[in-house]
């Protein structure tokens, strides 16, 4: 190189501004950071619940909260055959004596029974009773007496606001062959002594019954989901991760009934429910189970699932540094100045206030007639647009921080960073980001809905309609409003 070469380069460098000569300059302060905002709560979503108990389950605790046997008797001295009576003149006379006896017996019942139809449980059961009359008279050692009935019930099952299964029971019963023996050419029926002693047992069976009712396994079912339904769970694992974030806020109850051998409690779930990108969210704090309402209307069984897509930033600029990557390795051709060879560092984004956002871009350039590379960082704010119904992301109104910068390569950069190459790298990697990429995790969030698991649940869904609002930039990530339409229930899958 010669002398005067040399002399030329040394001014050139001895021009540039002191942050310069040590490889790099920012253009203007970086914008100032928004605060997080705080998201308004979605509206609620309704979420199918079919509550199911075998009948057979009630049937079982029902026969284990009433004994087998029901009462028992022992009552000597009774009088089982009164004395025979003869009117003679305005008097009886008595002609043969009073038979004493000792009765003995109890009553047992057989399996308590379930079935139903509709609205309604019928209940079944079987009573048999022994009883005998002992030593009569000293004369006959004993005689036996048996006897059959049917009690039965119909009760109309309701849940209580703290989710007990309830019925109205009034047990009635029929004799099908009453308790009797013949002494001594003489009928003698135990049907009253019976009677007597089953009208209270009767009563005691049907406070079992209810407690049983109350105690079942629907007050656990309904207990074990609403603590576990405050969940977060995995719907996407990567690329980008997404979770569904559930906060019960109440339980409604519709219609009960029979159907086959299954008790059934059409109830609805009302739940906020969100989608978050990102890191996993935090697990909402569980609440206690508010009074359990009516529902209105059918059964249920659709899904309005109003959430949001919040998507960070930190989430969003690899997006934007691989756009930015292939751009440069194709080259970009600016106003003024020609092709120009560039490199871009990873940018960063934030929103900056007032809806829009600030991203800060390292850049490296070369353009055809310079002797030196221009690095340097630009700041540049910009709107993130959507129209209603679409997740389609145009950048607006692109702005330069510091729109003029002094010495020979700086301008360069200022006029990298808006050239409309750069602009539409920009635009389309958001874009893809919330079209292309949204679709595809919308797509997985609706296979991943088929079977969620919570706890002891599966949360089973399908979305059929989604649709999207107006987007945002919040302090804590791009905000897209989100409503889906289908159907979603929540089955019991205990472990046996």
């Amino acid at each position: 190189m010669g002398l005067a070469a040399a002399l030329i380069i040394g001014l050139a460098l001895w021009q540039l501004q002191p942050g310069w000569r040590s490889g790099r300059i920012d253009l203007g302060a970086p914008p100032p950071r928004a605060a997080a905002t705080r998201i308004s709560v979605p509206p609620v979503s309704s979420i199918a619940l079919p509550v199911r108990l075998p009948l057979s389950f009630l049937a079982r605790a029902i026969n284990d909260a009433v004994p087998a046997q029901l009462w028992a008797i022992d009552e000597p001295g009774r009088v089982c055959v009164p004395a025979a009576r003869l009117k003679l003149f305005k008097s009886d006379v008595k002609i043969t004596p009073d038979i004493e006896c000792r009765i003995v017996g109890d009553v047992v019942r057989g399996p308590i029974r379930l079935t139903g139809r509709g609205p309604l449980i019928h209940l079944e059961m079987p009573l048999s009773a022994v009883v005998q009359a002992r030593d009569i008279g000293g004369i006959i050692s004993h005689e036996t007496a048996t006897a059959a009935a049917l009690v039965t019930a119909e009760l109309r099952p309701a849940l209580t606001a703290d989710g007990r299964l309830t019925a109205r029971i009034q047990l009635a019963y029929d004799w099908q062959q009453e308790p009797g023996v013949t002494l001594m050419g003489q009928r003698i029926r135990f049907t009253e002594k019976i009677d007597r002693k089953l009208a209270p047992v009767l009563a005691k069976a049907e406070i079992a019954l209810t407690r049983t009712l109350a105690n079942s396994a629907i007050k656990d079912q309904i207990d074990d989901l609403w603590r576990q339904g405050f969940t977060v769970e995995s719907l996407n694992r990567h690329n980008p991760t997404a979770w569904l974030r559930l906060t019960p806020m109440g339980l409604r109850v519709g219609t009960i009934y029979v159907e086959g051998d299954q008790l059934h409690i059409d109830a609805v779930l009302i739940a906020i429910a969100e989608v978050a990108l990102g890191p996993a969210p935090p697990r909402p704090h569980p609440t206690l189970l508010p009074a359990i309402t009516r529902a209105k209307g059918g059964h249920g069984g659709g899904l309005v699932l109003h959430t949001a897509v919040l998507s960070d930033y930190a989430t969003l600029e690899p997006v934007i540094a691989k756009a930015l990557a292939k751009l440069s390795a194709r080259g970009i051709t600016v106003p003024q100045i020609g092709r120009v060879k560039v490199s871009f560092g990873r940018p960063t984004l934030y929103a900056t206030g007032s809806d829009r956002l600030a991203l800060g871009l390292d850049i490296a350039a070369r353009g055809p007639y310079q002797l030196l590379d221009t690095r340097g960082r630009v700041w540049l704010t910009a709107r993130a647009e959507t129209a209603p119904g679409s997740e389609r992301v145009l950048i607006r109104d692109l702005r330069l921080v510091a729109d003029h910068a002094e010495g020979m390569q700086l301008p360069l950069l200022l006029a990298v960073a808006v050239a409309d190459p750069v602009r539409l790298a920009l635009e389309q990697a958001l874009t893809q980001d919330f079209g292309h990429d949204y679709s595809k995790l919308m797509a997985k969030i609706d296979k991943k809905l088929t079977a969620v698991k919570i706890g002891d649940f599966t949360l089973g869904g399908e979305l059929r309609d989604v649709r999207h609002g107006k987007i945002l930039a919040l302090g804590q990530g791009l905000y897209l409003p989100v409503e889906a339409r289908g159907s979603a229930r929540i089955d019991y899958a205990a472990p046996r």
